[in-house]
């Protein structure tokens, strides 16, 4: 395995980041080796740019493309640079939008890298805090001036986001891509797009195969990336339906179990 990999996709929030939203010096050496040894690195998260440009600046690996919205845009670390994007159609959005102002469930919004939230609440304030974001308040225009999201995310107490999940897979669960990235998120993306089609895509592009990919991750946005790479990590701190396709186990994102395990296989 050690010369036949030739690229790693690594989730960001519980996988490779702590759970101070920051990364340890010894995974970021390590990240470093890998790289100098030639193995190409791509980042694979729910997060917008704003949010996941630092820490993928804090790796100090260059100008490194990074999926981001769980597959709905592809955007350089350091340049900003936009290679690829789709967002969500702007009717459907609209109506999503709507319906969770009329069920007053929290939504949040992503357009042009700013993160739109209809006024300061706990979700929000609590949003900002974990993952660094800086929250735009818009009013009811958050439900009526749509140009068409890169993402929405429901924020709501687990039991509430199961009511949610149900309701919106019933009316666009064949179109869009609405899957739980933690226990209390719940996303909505562009329709047939995911980490796994949008990696599958990358790697096509750069002349590789599934067999020389790896894929680390832990939660259900995830899953379609870990089912496309050759080999598929979880971290141990995974929701149990993500271990279930997984062909290893790794130390949980608080222990850099990302990198022990690519010290441990590929170094």
């Amino acid at each position: 395995m050690r010369d036949t990999i030739k690229l790693l996709a690594i989730d960001l929030d519980d996988t490779l980041v702590r759970d101070d939203n920051t990364i340890s010096a010894y995974t970021r050496n390590v990240l470093q080796q890998a790289q100098a040894k030639g193995i190409q690195i791509v980042i694979a998260t729910g997060r917008m740019y704003q949010t996941a440009r630092p820490v993928g600046l804090t790796l100090g690996l260059g100008d490194l493309p990074m999926i981001l919205f769980s597959g709905g845009l592809v955007q350089r670390i350091e340049s900003g640079d936009i290679l690829w994007e789709r967002t969500i159609p702007v009717a459907m959005a609209q109506e999503i939008l709507e319906l969770a102002r009329d069920n007053d469930w929290y939504v949040q919004s992503y357009e042009k890298d700013a993160l739109l939230v209809h006024h300061e609440t706990e979700q929000s304030c609590f949003y900002e805090k974990t993952v660094g974001a800086k929250a735009v308040y818009v009013g009811d225009a958050l439900y009526t001036d749509v140009t068409g999201p890169n993402k929405l995310l429901f924020l709501e107490e687990p039991t509430k986001l199961t009511v949610i999940a149900k309701t919106l897979q019933a009316k666009y669960g064949e179109v869009l891509e609405i899957v739980r990235s933690k226990v209390n998120f719940l996303e909505i993306n562009c329709g047939h797009c995911t980490k796994g089609s949008t990696l599958a895509q990358m790697v096509t592009d750069l002349g590789l195969t599934p067999a020389e990919v790896v894929a680390f991750g832990n939660s259900q946005n995830d899953i379609s990336m870990l089912k496309y790479a050759g080999t598929a990590v979880a971290v141990a701190n995974a929701e149990a339906n993500v271990k279930a396709v997984a062909q290893a186990i790794c130390p949980s994102n608080e222990e850099d179990g990302v990198a022990h395990w690519i010290e441990d296989n590929l170094l």
